[in-house]
């Protein structure tokens, strides 16, 4: 089933989907030349001994869509390097190719949690290794409408109040996206008028057909 997230703050009903590309990939230099003694060729590759082990699920069980970008529509693949030490840590993690600044942070900070590893071997000896992984940030056609929504509204760059069956909401909330009834957008004086300075970036009102889910 596919849902729709809510949140006070930045953004607003959305699934958010992250796609992730399969595991890793060694980088391109053939050359063992990092450092003088970190390998991009090695004859066993370094393995991530987190929780769950599959990078793939690592990242996609962390990895939070920032807000901003969400509202924005921004999408795409942020290309992360870094080095697997010989001791088993991760450390100079970089953009090797980036998306934008709030995708490309958030890439980094989540590849950055991924601290334990079993090292890489070359010539039956531990070395340290770089690696690359790709994340991708997608979204759904209904993120992306919602998202084009609020920038025809002008409501993008500036967080809205978002208001779910007649509350007003604080955390985010799930929400399957069939439940949604209609969406409605105050602006102005209106806005103000009935939500106080709270309103001043605008409201969207969500009403559903099912009742409000629990929020999270």
């Amino acid at each position: 089933m596919r849902k729709i997230f809510i949140t006070s703050s930045k953004i607003a009903i959305a699934l958010l989907s992250v796609a992730l590309l399969p595991a890793f990939v060694m980088a391109e230099n053939p050359n063992p030349v990092v450092n003088d003694s970190v390998y991009t060729v090695v004859d066993k590759a370094p393995k991530f001994n987190g929780k769950p082990s599959r990078i793939d699920r690592f990242i996609r069980e962390n990895l939070i869509y920032p807000d901003d970008a969400w509202m924005e529509g921004i999408e795409g693949v942020v290309t992360v390097s870094f080095v697997v030490t010989r001791e088993g840590q991760l450390m100079d993690a970089k953009i090797e190719s980036g998306v934008d600044p709030l995708l490309d942070m958030e890439a980094l900070r989540v590849v950055e949690l991924m601290q334990s590893w079993t090292p890489a071997k070359k010539n039956g000896q531990l070395v340290h290794s770089r690696m690359v992984v790709p994340v991708s940030f997608s979204l759904t056609e209904d993120e992306k409408a919602f998202a084009e929504t609020l920038i025809n509204h002008g409501l993008e760059k500036n967080p809205p109040l978002f208001v779910l069956d007649n509350k007003i909401v604080r955390s985010r909330v799930h929400l399957p996206s069939y439940n949604v009834q209609s969406i409605r957008v105050l602006k102005g004086e209106e806005a103000v008028k009935r939500f106080g300075e709270e309103g001043k970036n605008g409201v969207v009102i969500i009403t559903t057909k099912r009742g409000t889910p629990p929020i999270r």
